[in-house]
């Protein structure tokens, strides 16, 4: 990429200035774990703090990682990736950056990417877990139902679901058809044992709702929810514009987890968990006798894969036990 303007971080560690190059063809990544290009020292520096990416035009942003601390550009906390200009003013932890770029000679400059409505807001990776309820049978329910009843209850499924969903600090939602999706995200590079009780106790309370709805409508039959979780890493970011926002995650482990959600049909259970998500449980409690490790062929995927089943009367226990952990 020859025709991207030459830029790099200038900052002073231990006591030496280092320059270090920002290039169009690779991300930097600046935290406190080996692995990152910038290592830096500290614990106000998260183990994957930031990064800087190469944007269409010339430019380049930068993306708080969901570190602890938070990432500061000329003074103010980064809430979403930003375009940087030459002399802006980084700071994280105790280090204070500076971001020098060759004259970008281009009428496409971040002044005029700030001034298009149709831009789009660049992603950021990000370790996530996600959540997807699914109504059982929905087309039974369909045809059962009238559709102005069937509006009522998917309208008010969803509605409480949100408010339940955002009082427990899930960051995003979507309804899709007849299934909730909800993420949260994590500021460090494992989800803390407070943030896996958020998640399950999401899941419960929509467990709670369904519940509810039977009677509420003179249903007949219970609503029966289906529910899949998964954690692992996905870009997150604006997939919409700065005139009509959707913020979203895109990776793998947001497609499986619909994919789990549908498989707890296969494994006659309610819930399935992934792979990270379990492990992520696991270093918390003893998860053991409360999944069954299933290994099932998933939609799309050429190899079989590990799940974990249980049913709706596990989730009082691992909240009780997350809550152990959360206050000893």
């Amino acid at each position: 990429m020859s025709d991207v303007p030459a830029a790099y971080l200038e900052v002073e560690i231990d006591g030496q200035i280092r320059r270090f190059p920002v290039a169009g063809d690779r991300i930097l990544r600046i935290g406190r774990s080996s692995k990152n290009h910038v290592v830096l020292s500290g614990d106000p520096v998260s183990r994957n703090h930031a990064m800087l990416q190469y944007s269409d035009g010339g430019l380049f942003y930068i993306t708080d990682c969901g570190s602890r601390n938070g990432t500061l550009v000329n003074g103010a906390r980064l809430a979403t990736p930003m375009i940087l200009r030459p002399g802006d003013q980084i700071r994280i932890g105790n280090y204070e950056f500076t971001f020098h770029q060759e004259t970008v000679d281009q009428h496409s400059s971040a002044d005029s990417v700030e001034r298009q409505p149709s831009t789009n807001v660049v992603f950021a990776l990000s370790l996530i877990t996600v959540l997807v309820v699914d109504i059982r049978d929905f087309t039974g329910l369909a045809q059962r139902v009238e559709a102005s009843k069937l509006a009522e209850v998917t309208g008010t499924l969803f509605r409480e679901a949100g408010l339940a969903l955002q009082e427990r600090g899930a960051w995003a939602q979507k309804y899709i058809g007849d299934a909730v999706m909800a993420l949260w995200l994590h500021k460090e590079s494992a989800p803390e044992p407070h943030e896996l009780a958020a998640v399950f106790d999401g899941l419960s309370s929509l467990a709670r709702i369904a519940g509810r709805l039977q009677g509420q409508f003179e249903l007949g039959a219970p609503i029966r929810i289906g529910a899949g979780i998964n954690s692992g890493w996905a870009s997150v970011g604006n997939a919409g514009s700065i005139a009509s926002s959707d913020y979203t995650a895109l990776g793998d482990v947001v497609n499986m987890t619909f994919r789990l959600e549908s498989a707890t049909k296969e494994i006659a259970c309610d819930l399935a968990l992934g792979q990270g998500a379990y492990e992520f449980l696991a270093s918390c409690m003893d998860a053991r006798p409360l999944f069954q490790r299933r290994v099932v062929n998933l939609k799309g995927y050429n190899d079989p894969v590990t799940v974990y089943g249980a049913g709706w009367s596990t989730l009082p226990a691992v909240l009780e036990a997350l809550q152990r952990f959360v206050n000893p």
